[in-house]
């Protein structure tokens, strides 16, 4: 009977592994990022780090200069901007060829949604939610910000529907057009974007290269302190967490003497390493951080 118990658990465990429907799916996943920036899952907050993989419910928000990059699992891009939240209402990926499924609510912050060559021909159904004015997305490229006083919304490529609370829906269907939405007065008509506004706008979600970006796919580290106990790394490393920094322990032998080293990981260039160097020198008791290749 036992090993009829047992044989039973294994296939079960063996199916959940194998079958598409049992499988935990990742609607996106965080590609690069400038810190302070976090995750809210499930009631916790824990600091962003490339690689995290993304599902219904998550919440990420950023810091002061903050950015992060996020490529959904249809192939689009989504940038969030500095001190914002975006709620990934759902994040439903596309089943043998189905379709993509988003609903992504930006609370507060400047925001752009871009559809890659790889994802245009994925069947989609994503709604972008801007503080008063909700955008269905049909293949295009926009860029948004929800604000104390207004929330704007740009078409930059293709066409969207919107609408701004109970109000009618109608079509931006004009390439460089923008819509704004006053918190306490009527929305102001749909207008041509000028292109020096387009730039400044674009800036506010676009990574600063050499700003202290850290990517999937970077090898740099800065190596944060040193210490010699290793308990003695747990505090620093939550306190840094909660700050939105997302760290790693290193364990290192220097002339026979273990050391544990509080670092953070995968910055995109020699550049990055050292701007997040120096902005963070001087700060929670760190002295002198170091850079390091890997």
């Amino acid at each position: 009977m036992k090993t009829w118990k047992y044989g039973f658990l294994s296939w079960i465990a063996l199916l959940v592994v194998l079958s598409p429907s049992f499988a935990w799916a990742s609607g996106g996943r965080i590609e690069a990022l400038q810190m302070p920036a976090w995750l809210q899952r499930n009631g916790t907050m824990q600091a962003l780090k490339p690689g995290t993989e993304l599902q219904s419910t998550d919440v990420v928000m950023t810091g002061k200069q903050a950015r992060i990059l996020i490529r959904l699992d249809e192939g689009s891009l989504v940038k969030l901007g500095e001190n914002g939240r975006l709620d990934l209402a759902n994040l439903k990926p596309a089943q043998e060829q189905g379709v993509f499924e988003a609903a992504l609510n930006v609370i507060k912050g400047a925001f752009r949604f871009t559809t890659t060559r790889i994802g245009k021909n994925q069947p989609r159904s994503v709604d972008v939610r801007i503080g008063s004015l909700t955008a269905g997305i049909r293949g295009t490229d926009i860029w948004g910000s929800s604000q104390v006083d207004k929330d704007i919304l740009c078409l930059i490529e293709g066409n969207i529907s919107v609408q701004r609370g109970n109000d009618p829906q109608f079509s931006m269907t004009d390439p460089l057009s923008f819509y704004i939405a006053p918190k306490d007065k009527p929305a102001e008509p749909v207008q041509p974007v000028p292109e020096e506004q387009l730039a400044k706008w674009a800036q506010e979600t676009e990574l600063q290269k050499g700003g202290g970006v850290i990517s999937v796919d970077g090898r740099w580290t800065v190596n944060l302190m040193s210490l010699a106990v290793d308990q003695a790394t747990v505090s620093i490393r939550e306190r840094l967490g909660q700050a939105g920094y997302a760290t790693e322990k290193q364990e290192v032998q220097v002339n026979g003497q273990t050391w544990y080293r509080v670092r953070v990981s995968g910055f995109s260039s020699k550049q990055d390493a050292q701007s997040f160097a120096r902005a963070i020198d001087g700060q929670y008791g760190i002295s002198q951080p170091w850079i390091a290749r890997f």
